[in-house]
């Protein structure tokens, strides 16, 4: 259910204009040049790496199971879109997800938010051992050095830590279900997590669907987080939850030469890379840069003929634009296309 609106919302938004498998690389976090193009170019930035251990026969199944019930038809092109039957099922309560910017780092958050209430619990319950419900030992680190700056065995911060956990869950703007998974999922003394199993038997949902509302209370419940200072005690959890920059390692690299005045043709060669491959970088760099200056790449004349036939021309496929403009490249078009949706994006 919640995953089959999931896959509707983002159909929605490609418009007709991708294949069936696009959601799925995009849900996965692919970083190829295509995807990271769609996720500027149609405004899809929300979703990206949502669901990176998706697997491609659960992909498969659910848009197969959404073809039968005639919610999304697909061309002899493999083209997508959602029918006219589909968008009166597409979910319209508000749903607030952020996977451009945490990349999965949300489960991270939860691990540490995890191994500290089982510490704070079993502090209150006078229990000095237990088995940790956390085994990675970076995090054990993070969370014992955390709990030792604020020192949590006193009772006033035992309080301010409920009181303060309460409040970031009660501000979530979701259903009591999203709430009620993240306090479910806790451990504390005596008190095990419940299992995705158990949660599924009890709510009626497949284990699937859970994992999508779980990912967007999270996102939630950081949101709430990130935006109020006075949770104090919760804030410090979230160091390094947020990616210092959404650009990949290797566009990072390429910024590097560029702004020691290398060509592209250059820095291809000095990377041992294709030309295509660092124009990418440049397409990923005008999607998410708002100060990005694209006149270093394409004249405004061309700019403003691109722009033209953009209003004119609805695909978001390159051909139509190419074959109307055929004297400028596909490069650059993909340019003016990515600038424009980091733009947009930018003004939301």
């Amino acid at each position: 259910m919640f995953f089959e609106q999931l896959l509707l919302q983002i159909h929605q938004k490609y418009d007709g204009q991708r294949t069936v498998f696009s959601a799925f690389h995009l849900l996965k976090g692919k970083k190829s040049g295509q995807t990271i193009q769609d996720v500027g170019l149609f405004h899809v930035k929300p979703y990206f790496h949502l669901m990176p251990k998706l697997s491609k026969d659960q992909y498969a199944q659910a848009i197969e199971a959404l073809e039968q019930k005639k919610w999304l038809a697909i061309d002899e092109q493999q083209k997508i879109s959602v029918t006219a039957l589909g968008m009166e099922f597409i979910d319209t309560n508000k749903t607030y997800f952020n996977g451009w910017f945490l990349r999965g780092r949300e489960h991270l958050f939860f691990s540490r938010l995890q191994l500290v209430t089982q510490s704070i619990s079993n502090s209150i319950a006078s229990k000095k051992r237990f088995s940790p419900i956390v085994k990675e030992e970076q995090t054990q680190i993070f969370v014992r050095h955390y709990l030792l700056t604020i020192h949590y065995n006193e009772e006033t911060v035992k309080r301010e830590f409920r009181k303060q956990l309460y409040f970031a869950l009660q501000e979530m703007p979701t259903t009591e279900l999203v709430k009620n998974l993240i306090v479910y999922r806790l451990t504390g003394f005596q008190l095990s997590g419940w299992t995705w199993s158990q949660l599924a038997q009890k709510s009626g949902y497949t284990e699937l669907d859970l994992h999508i509302q779980f990912v967007h209370g999270l996102h939630s419940l950081l949101a709430i987080i990130f935006d109020n200072k006075q949770l104090t005690l919760l804030q410090p959890l979230l160091q390094s939850v947020k990616v210092s920059t959404v650009l990949t390692e290797s566009t990072q690299k390429t910024v590097a030469l560029l702004k020691k005045g290398y060509t592209l043709e250059q820095i291809a060669t000095m990377r041992r890379l294709k030309i295509n491959t660092i124009e990418d970088h440049i397409v990923e760099m005008a999607m998410s840069d708002p100060t990005f200056m694209i006149d270093k790449f394409i004249s405004k004349v061309k700019l403003d003929e691109i722009s033209t036939v953009l209003m004119t021309v609805s695909d978001k496929k390159l051909k139509p634009i190419k074959d109307v403009v055929p004297h400028i490249s596909y490069f650059q078009i993909r340019l003016v296309l990515a600038w424009r949706g980091g733009q947009q994006d930018g003004q939301t």
